[in-house]
Formats: structure tokens, C-alpha cells, sequence
């Protein structure tokens, strides 16, 4: 019980050094969690450039590096050029898209082992406009243990990839043993990362709920307004929990790995 507690407060203070840590530049971070959506999220989901998920799969763990080392260098106090930072990592490029490689086989295991069941959902849905209620929870029911396979299939690649950039990146790591070692100091402070994870993303929800309610007022009296601020908030919300995930990120390595 004694551990469990210590734990849980553990991922307390994690979120509280990385609200901390964001607030030392919050322009700044937003920047970096603006990048981070543009290359990971948007450019790849955009019609015709489908093919560059599988480029940002590769560059993902490079990526991550880099921005770790600059909450690295801001929670150190040390003033670097981005240059400089990226020569740093540079020699471990190689390493961090084999990474990113192995993220992408993964990814092709789990969409194999799901196929059936996506292909399924994707039957009944097409129907979806002439859909009675009944078919409708029938849909519902099917969908939800696909989710929860995914998620759980999903869980072991979030393990092992959670502090491997960053072990291979600073610590001199070779792949295998910074998947070993990121699954290993995962499944230890599983509960304080269960907890940071957990209120981090409750605080993102209840600061997203607080703000529609405003802009659902604004678009009572202003609808164009209010739609493109509803658009702004979520926007805006989707930056700030990505950036306060990279700070989270960072602050959970150095104290898991801080003798290393």
C-alpha cells in the first residue's frame, strides 16, 4: 500500500513539474506541439500524402528526441541552438529510425491481427443511413471489443517506446536494450504514469468542457463566431496537452532514469 501511494504521488508531482516546466515558455512549446501535430497528425492524414504516415513513423523517435532535449535543456537552464541540439542526436539518427521502423512493423502486426474485425465494422457500417436502433447498438457492441483489442495491443508499443528515443538519444542505448529498459521502467512506475496520464488527460477534458460552454453561449447569439471558436478551443487544447505530454515525457525519464 505504502509503494502504491508513494507511486501515486509520484505521477502527482509529475504533472506538476511539467505545468511548471511548461509555463518557463508556454510560446515556445506550443510551437514544438504545433509541429508535432502538423508532421505527425495532419500532413499525414491529408487526401493524396497518405504514404508520408509511414515517413513520420521513421522520423517520429528523431523527432521526439530533439523536443525532449529542449525541455531537457529549459528544466537544466541550459541555453543551446537548435542546431547544436540536433547535432547531438545526429550520430543516434540511424538508431532512433530503426526505432521508428520497428513502430511501423508493429503497427502492420496489429492492423493484420484486426483486419477481420475492421472489415466486419466497416460492412455494418455502411449501411449507417438506414440504420435502425437495433442495428445501431449491434454496431455499438461489435465496435467496442475491437476498441479495447486495439487498445490493449496498443498498450505494449506505448511501453516500449515511452523513454527508448530518449535512452537511445542521451544514454547510449543500442535499440533492443532501450526497448527493454523503457518496457522494464514502465511496468515500475506503472501506477505514477497510470496517474499523470489519467489527470493530465481529465484536466485537458474539463478546461476543453469549461471553455465550449462559453463558446456554445458565443454561438447562440453569434453562430459563425462561435464555430470558429468552438474550432479554436479544440485546436488550441489539442497543442497544450500534446505540449504538457512532451514535458511529462521528459520529466517521467530523467526521474526513472536518472542514475542511468
Amino acid at each position: 500500500m505504502a509503494i502504491h501511494e508513494s507511486r501515486t504521488k509520484t505521477g502527482i508531482s509529475w504533472v506538476t513539474e511539467s505545468l511548471n516546466l511548461f509555463k518557463t515558455a508556454p510560446r515556445k512549446w506550443l510551437l514544438l506541439a504545433l509541429a508535432y501535430v502538423t508532421l505527425f497528425m495532419m500532413i499525414p492524414s491529408i487526401s493524396g500524402l497518405e504514404f508520408l504516415a509511414f515517413f513520420s513513423i521513421l522520423i517520429w523517435p528523431v523527432f521526439l528526441a530533439i523536443a525532449i532535449a529542449l525541455y531537457r535543456n529549459a528544466d537544466m537552464k541550459k541555453q543551446q541552438k537548435l542546431s547544436e541540439t540536433f547535432n547531438n542526436i545526429k550520430p543516434k539518427m540511424l538508431t532512433l529510425m530503426a526505432l521508428g521502423g520497428a513502430c511501423l512493423l508493429y503497427g502492420a502486426l496489429i492492423s493484420f491481427m484486426l483486419n477481420s474485425d475492421l472489415q466486419g465494422l466497416a460492412a455494418l457500417a455502411q449501411n449507417k443511413t438506414g440504420m435502425s436502433e437495433s442495428q445501431m447498438m449491434t454496431l455499438l457492441q461489435k465496435m467496442f471489443p475491437v476498441l479495447l483489442k486495439m487498445i490493449l495491443l496498443l498498450i505494449p508499443l506505448m511501453m516500449a517506446t515511452w523513454f527508448a528515443p530518449m535512452l537511445i538519444a542521451f544514454n547510449n542505448y543500442a535499440l533492443v536494450k532501450a526497448i527493454k529498459s523503457s518496457v522494464a521502467g514502465s511496468l515500475q512506475y506503472l501506477i505514477a504514469l497510470g496517474t499523470a496520464w489519467l489527470l493530465l488527460t481529465v484536466g485537458i477534458m474539463l478546461l476543453m468542457m469549461g471553455v465550449g460552454v462559453i463558446a456554445g453561449l458565443i454561438s447562440s447569439m453569434v453562430p459563425v463566431l462561435g464555430q470558429m471558436l468552438m474550432s479554436l478551443v479544440v485546436f488550441g487544447c489539442l497543442l497544450l496537452a500534446t505540449s504538457l505530454m512532451l514535458a511529462f515525457q521528459y520529466v517521467s525519464y530523467r526521474d526513472v532514469f536518472r542514475a542511468a
